[in-house]
Order: C-alpha cells, then sequence, then structure tokens
C-alpha cells in the first residue's frame, strides 16, 4: 500500500518569520498550560514541589536518584535506612534542617527508622507509579483508556528489556507477542476519535508500540551485524506480521551510540523486505544530542526513496547524555554526542525542518518536553503547509499535564509513551526520567516556582550558540560553564595532558563504526590466508633446528588449524632468558621511539 503525499504547498509563512510564529506559539502554549496547572488541594501539586525540591541542588539530586536506584533491591528497614543515610551522608551539609533533623532521629532510634523507611518505601513507590503506566496488559489498557478520554492516545513499552540469554529473548518476544493479540481486538473496538485515529488520508492504528532490538537478542552486537540480523529478524519478523495482521504500529527504539547504527541498518534491512516493504505503520528513532544525527537522516531519506513508503520518525533529544560522555571518555573515543545543550536543540530544529522538507520519505512524530522545540515544529510544519493530522506529537507519561493539554486544545495529535512492567526492570527508565523531570532546562520546570521567564524557555538555540561564541573567557551568564561545557574541558585537558607525556595508550577499536569493522574484517581475511603456518623456535635471530611442535586450533572452531608452534625444551628456554639479558642494555639504550617502530615492523 502506497500511500498518496500530503499537501506540502508552503503557507504564508515563510523561513523569516517562521521564528516570530514559534515565539508566538510557544507563549499561547505556555499561558494555555499556565491556566491548567494543579492546584495545592491536587496531589500533582505536592509532586510538584517535590520536584522542585530535587532540583535545588545537583549533588542532592544525584544522591537522591542513586538511591531510588536500588530501592527495589532493599526488603527490610535496616537495609533501606542504611542506604539511605550512605547515600546521602555526603551530602547531608545541603539538605534542609529538617531533612538534617529528621535522617539523625530516623538512624537513632529504631522505631522513628521503621517509620521513615516504610514512608520513603511508599514514596519512591508513588513515584515509580506516576511514571509507569502499570505492571500488566489490564492495567495499562485502563491507563490507556483514561488518556483517551484526556484526547490522548499512547504508545507501549515493555520494561525490562535488558536480556542475558537466548531464553529471555524469547520471552520478550512472546511477551510483545501476547500484548499485540491481546490489547488490538479490544482497543480496536473503541468507538473513534477522528483527532486520534485519522490523519489527513486514512485511519491510524489505535495500538501503538515500542521493542527495543535488543531485548530480542542476548548478543546483540555491532561486531556481528550479520549474526544479530540472523538472530533479531527470527523474532522480529513475528512481531511484525502480527502488527500487520491487526493493523497495529510496530516503532523501533534507540538505545545507547554503541547500538544506534546496528538498529538503523536492521531496520532498513528488514523494513525493505517484500512481505513488509508496503507497509506505512513501522518506525524509527532519531536522537539530536547526536552529532550524526542529520547524517543518518539523510540517509534514511534516500533510504525510504527506494523503498516507495514513508517511515515514521520519532525526533527525541536523547536519554543517555552522562553514559555516552563518561563511556568515549572512558575509552579515549571522540565524544559522539553534542556537548552544549543549545547545540542538541539546534540540531533537532534543524532535523525538524528537514523531515518537513521530505515528505515522501518521513511521518513525523516530534518528541519533547521543551516548548521551545515543540513550538519551533508546529510553527515550521505551517511553514510547509503541512495538515496538523499529519505529524503529531509525543511526551513521556506522567510528565506535565498541564503542557500536554495545551496541545491537545490546539487540535494536534498527543501519544503518550507508556512504559509498563514491574519496578525492578523498570527503575532504570524511572530514574532518567526524574533526572529529565528536575532539569532546569526542561519544559517541565516552566511551572515551578523559580522558573525561567517565557523569553529563556523560547529563546533561539541558534542565537544562544552565536552569543556563545565571542563571550569565550569572558563574563556573564553565558560564560558560565553548563555541565556539557565543563565535558568538554575537561575531555580537551586530557588531550592537552597526552601531548605532553611522551606515551598514550591506543584506544580501543569501536566497532559500532563501518570502517571499524571492515578493518576487521579485511585483516582477518589476511591472516585466514596464512593459517596452517608451522612457526619455528628461534633464539637469538637463529632458527633452532629439530624441536618438535605443538598444534593449536582455532577456540571457536576447533577444527581450524591456526598453525603449529614449536616447543622448547627447558635448556633452550634457558638459553633464551640468557640471550634476552644480554640484549637487555642495548635494547633500553635504543630509546622508545626506535622500540616502537622496530615493534610495529615485527607486528
Amino acid at each position: 500500500m502506497i500511500l498518496a503525499l500530503p499537501n506540502t504547498q508552503r503557507s504564508d509563512t515563510t523561513p523569516s518569520n517562521t521564528e516570530a510564529r514559534t515565539q508566538t506559539i510557544g507563549r499561547e502554549l505556555l499561558a494555555q498550560a499556565a491556566e491548567q496547572r494543579p492546584r495545592p488541594w491536587q496531589r500533582a501539586w505536592w509532586d510538584e514541589r517535590l520536584m522542585q525540591f530535587s532540583m535545588r541542588d545537583p549533588q542532592v539530586k544525584v544522591q537522591l536518584f542513586r538511591f531510588i536506584d536500588v530501592l527495589p533491591m532493599l526488603h527490610t528497614p535496616a537495609s533501606i535506612m542504611q542506604h539511605l543515610g550512605e547515600y546521602l551522608d555526603p551530602v547531608r551539609a545541603r539538605l534542609p534542617i529538617l531533612g538534617r533533623w529528621g535522617l539523625s532521629l530516623a538512624s537513632n532510634i529504631p522505631p522513628l527508622g521503621e517509620a521513615a523507611a516504610a514512608i520513603v518505601r511508599h514514596g519512591s513507590l508513588a513515584q515509580a507509579r506516576r511514571f509507569i503506566a502499570g505492571t500488566n496488559v489490564d492495567e495499562v489498557l485502563a491507563t490507556a483508556e483514561r488518556e483517551r478520554k484526556l484526547g490522548r492516545t499512547f504508545t507501549l513499552d515493555l520494561l525490562g528489556e535488558a536480556v542475558t540469554s537466548d531464553a529471555e529473548a524469547v520471552a520478550y518476544q512472546a511477551a510483545y507477542q501476547k500484548m499485540l493479540d491481546e490489547l488490538c481486538p479490544r482497543v480496536n473496538a473503541w468507538p473513534e476519535v477522528p483527532q486520534l485515529d485519522r490523519d489527513s488520508r486514512s485511519a491510524l492504528p489505535r495500538v501503538n508500540v515500542s521493542i527495543k532490538l535488543s531485548a530480542l537478542d542476548a548478543r546483540f552486537d555491532a561486531i556481528d551485524p550479520a549474526g544479530t540480523l540472523e538472530r533479531v529478524g527470527a523474532r522480529l519478523r513475528p512481531l511484525l506480521r502480527t502488527a500487520m495482521k491487526h493493523r497495529a504500529h510496530l516503532h523501533l527504539d534507540m538505545e545507547s551510540y554503541a547500538a544506534k547504527n546496528l538498529t538503523l541498518w536492521i531496520a532498513r534491512t528488514i523494513f525493505m523486505e517484500p512481505e513488509f516493504r508496503d507497509y506505512p505503520h513501522f518506525g524509527v528513532v532519531i536522537q539530536c544530542y547526536l552529532r550524526e544525527a542529520e547524517r543518518d537522516l539523510r540517509d534514511l531519506q534516500a533510504w525510504a526513496v527506494e523503498r516507495g513508503t514513508p517511515i515514521w520518525v520519532r525526533l527525541v533529544k536523547g536519554a543517555y547524555w552522562d553514559y555516552e560522555t563518561i563511556y568515549a571518555g572512558l575509552q579515549d573515543w571522540p565524544i559522539p554526542v553534542w556537548t552544549r545543550k543549545w547545540e542538541s536543540d539546534a540540531c533537532y530544529e534543524r532535523a525538524t525542518r528537514y523531515m518537513f522538507e521530505h515528505p515522501e520519505a518521513f511521518r513525523v512524530a516530534l518528541a519533547s518536553h521543551n516548548v521551545r522545540s515543540l513550538a519551533q515544529g508546529i510553527a515550521t510544519a505551517e511553514e510547509f503547509g503541512v495538515d496538523p493530522r499529519d505529524y503529531e506529537i509525543q511526551m513521556l507519561y506522567g510528565m506535565a499535564d498541564a503542557e500536554k493539554q495545551s496541545l491537545v486544545e490546539r487540535g494536534l495529535r498527543l501519544r503518550i509513551y507508556m512504559p509498563f512492567g514491574e519496578l525492578i526492570p523498570g527503575m532504570a527508565y524511572l530514574v532518567r526520567r526524574l533526572l529529565e523531570n528536575t532539569s532546569n532546562d526542561s519544559f517541565l520546570a516552566a511551572g515551578l516556582k523559580d522558573s525561567p521567564p517565557a523569553d529563556v524557555l523560547l529563546r533561539d538555540p541558534k542565537e544562544i550558540g552565536e552569543r556563545a561564541k565571542p563571550q569565550a573567557g569572558g563574563s556573564g551568564e553565558l560564560n558560565s560553564k553548563s555541565k556539557n561545557e565543563m565535558t568538554e574541558t575537561m575531555t580537551l585537558q586530557k588531550m592537552n595532558i597526552q601531548e605532553k607525556h611522551s606515551f598514550v595508550n591506543e584506544p580501543l577499536w569501536d566497532f559500532a563504526k563501518a570502517s571499524s569493522r571492515e578493518a576487521m574484517q579485511a585483516a582477518l581475511d589476511q591472516v585466514r590466508g596464512k593459517l596452517g603456518a608451522t612457526y619455528p623456535l628461534v633464539i637469538g635471530g637463529e632458527r633452532v633446528a629439530g624441536a618438535t611442535t605443538l598444534p593449536r586450533y582455532n577456540p571457536s572452531n576447533t577444527k581450524e588449524l591456526i598453525g603449529r608452534v614449536a616447543n622448547a625444551t627447558p635448556e633452550q628456554v634457558e638459553q633464551a632468558v640468557r640471550v634476552a639479558k644480554e640484549a637487555q642494555p642495548a635494547w633500553a639504550a635504543l630509546g622508545w621511539e626506535k622500540r616502537a617502530e622496530l615493534l610495529r615492523a615485527a607486528a
């Protein structure tokens, strides 16, 4: 089924005044949301106050969320209070006086400690339920119905996707299969809501699910793309067929940078297969905090044109910034993410524009809680004359309900990303969401007491970048180092330190990059042509005749002979050691550059 393209005739809006429309739309969204914010007698108001407290001090926030991450494994009041004390002790002086007083009393008086542990556990579980839509299909269905009454539709994500065995991967596939089979007939029977269930061309799937490919394979690794495709494909194709049978939407989620290229390659490969090629309700994710996001979109555009059917793209900023920067630094790799927030925001806006420019390739889903990003997306759609029914906004479950309603009231389709599952597997998700929810740059902070003014929330990221450049080394707000800028500074300092030292370890190869995989394969092919040779015993540069040999086989393929290696006698070993000791002074005198040159030649 090839869909007719929507009308993309440009409206009277032009690039020169799209910024003005962005500002107008942004202020309208903020004003509409302000009218619907919770009041003190509502639970949501107290939740926001708790978030406001959490975001005040970054160090306290990190320690609290570290505690929340381990809480599901703590089963006694004593263990809860012990861990709470251990995590908060380093920041005790930064806590409010009542917090310090309460922590001390609870630690020293056992009955108070038990009561405090119960309160802490109950409060954390309440936060989890705020962000996780349920533990099973029935609970999620009830949540979805409540969202629908508010004018919102959904996409479902089963938590606990990390798998360590084929059995777990099969179980994960079966859980999605069961969910589709059980959910689709019930949801498809709901009365139609045109704002949610139709675009300008036809009806849309009622059921929309998101899945991570790594959950379908315990050995999901870019070093073996062909093997990963074979294993993932065997489990993904049945799910795609079920989605098509029920006319559901299946979206491939994105994870860390290491899995990004492999995920997109598998998606392009399988979605191009004849039985899936014409189905218009599959999708992928592009993360705009990655420097490669625009390149990936260009590649997707060329592929989608060849496919002949547009692909849904969920455009996000990305949720693994800290991990990506720390891991890249650990490995001495280039940092794959933008290191300043405005760069990610600017990339998001460029990507939004690119997708609206190419309706032959993309169906657009703008996923963000940033009012500037959403306002710019709506304004850009207007510029290109895109029917509001032909793209959608996506936001996370449990966050920014007032902002959500402002979008619904504009007549836009709003899809809620609803994770569900058990608390322990979902805790990592919960912590990421809490970190995002308490970001000072977040749209979610707009309703709190000390929120930035609209001029700050709606500031053009390109303008921020232009103003930041000449201010480098100066003073003022733009010179204050954010977390991103600090990371970049540390990276530059590390490079300078390395330049001053005489030796730096070679970084490990990043097999997420095609060039690394191709070079490794070429090296393996070259070596494989030399397998089976005999490697003689050499002492002092002279071959030793008459030595016996031992066969050595490939440990991953025990029938493949690597070679035959000479077997030295005890006397020959002693001779080799003696020769090496005699040569050591001359070797040391060569200097490290010459030694490195000789070692490279030997290798």
